[in-house]
């Protein structure tokens, strides 16, 4: 058995491969390869940098080389398990490295390849195993509007000295849901939800994929905007409705535009919602206030800063008028209530009941003189009757 290693193991060292072209054209005949690459956004030392991890699973299929692992893991299961390891990372992972670090200087672009502790290889059962690895600057951006992968393009697959086409069996790659893919090339056999998928090719596809901030301004171009604004001069806070009619926003839209109503108001409380494919932003802001008396009415003067221009602006509640830079000036005016006609009516009813109090009085005095006059006279008939009865009985003795 140990005869049988060696002789294939010097079979492989002193012929490149059996009946096989050495071509850029000619696929590489050794492994099965299906990639998985994902990408996001990461901020690193305060920059926003696209990150690429790729996982490679790599099958070997070549029957002479499962031949020979087999045969030394027959004999040595651990230095088979660690030529294969070798083999894998100097064949499958080496060569993509050579060709990223080509790519990349032909766009001058650095990048930095981030490998697991224990390395980019992991040994699995049947010959098989992953390669796992990150990039930097997956996707980079030339004007700030459209990001692009410098990787783009067909790769070279290098064994012993001639060069095959890296061919692989299936590749998947995974975008953020939320940013807006421009271009894809070749076309993916399927595309869901940010998850394009390749099969039987031997290339990076060409990804361009829409810079946020370029996705909102063309969000903004295709809606036409309306805000709704309520001041309330008791409560002091201002409510505000936004609508954003005609176009789908992506959660990176939203976020500008949150972040824009928290850039430029004193926000107590915001929230938005996709609503018949309009965009609603609504919430609570406290505005700078200016309140000023006369004698007549109250006024609250509330000064309110927009996030940006709105195609229409309307203020319920009060009048309102357009300043510079997108500022709104809502004034509520208040009357007074006047007093002064109650004053003089109070003051009248109370000479009129104090009038009539004074009549009843009198008239009351009148009616007890009236009473007493009569009480006299009688009592003056009394007293001469009395007197006329003295004289009389002096007459009758008198006889």
């Amino acid at each position: 058995m140990r005869k049988l290693a060696v002789l294939i193991l010097t079979v492989l060292l002193i012929t490149p491969l059996f009946g096989v072209a050495s071509a850029a054209d000619d696929p590489q005949p050794l492994f099965n390869l299906d990639f998985v690459i994902k990408t996001a956004p990461t901020t690193i030392n305060g920059s926003q940098v696209w990150m690429a991890t790729f996982k490679v699973h790599a099958v070997l299929k070549d029957p002479v080389y499962r031949a020979y692992f087999e045969n030394l893991a027959a004999n040595n299961s651990t230095k088979a398990e660690e030529e294969f390891r070798d083999f894998v990372r100097q064949l499958v992972y080496e060569n993509l490295k050579d060709n990223f670090e080509k790519r990349f200087e032909a766009a001058n672009v650095s990048s930095t390849i981030y490998l697991p502790a224990g390395g980019p290889v992991r040994v699995l059962d049947n010959w098989s195993a992953t390669v796992t690895f990150v990039i930097s600057n997956f996707l980079v951006s030339d004007d700030g509007k459209v990001l692009r992968c410098p990787l783009s393009g067909s790769m070279d697959f290098v064994f012993k000295g001639h060069v095959f086409a890296y061919t692989w069996d299936k590749m998947t790659l995974i975008l953020p849901e939320d940013y807006e893919v421009k271009n894809l090339a070749p076309k993916p056999d399927d595309f869901t939800d940010g998850v394009a998928i390749w099969t039987g090719g031997d290339y990076i596809p060409l990804i361009e994929v829409c810079t946020p901030l370029h996705t909102f301004m063309r969000f903004l171009n295709e809606t036409h905007r309306t805000i709704s604004l309520v001041y309330d001069p008791r409560g002091g806070y201002v409510q505000f409705n936004a609508t954003f009619s005609g176009a789908e926003a992506s959660k990176s839209t939203v976020e500008y535009i949150i972040k824009g109503f928290r850039g430029t108001m004193d926000i107590v409380s915001i929230d938005s919602s996709q609503r018949n494919g309009s965009l609603v932003v609504i919430g609570v802001a406290k505005p700078e206030v200016s309140y000023r008396e006369t004698s007549k009415e109250k006024v609250w003067q509330a000064i309110i800063k927009l996030p940006g221009s709105f195609d229409e602006v309307h203020v319920e509640g009060g009048t309102y008028q357009l300043a510079p830079d997108n500022t709104v000036i809502i004034t509520v005016t208040e009357e007074k209530t006047n007093y002064v006609p109650y004053l003089w009516g109070g003051l009248v009813v109370l000479v009129v009941l104090g009038i009539v109090v004074l009549k009843r009085r009198r008239s009351s005095g009148s009616d007890v003189e009236e009473t007493e006059e009569p009480l006299e006279e009688g009592e003056a008939s009394v007293e001469d009757s009395s007197e006329d009865g003295e004289g009389s009985g002096e007459m009758d003795g008198g006889e």
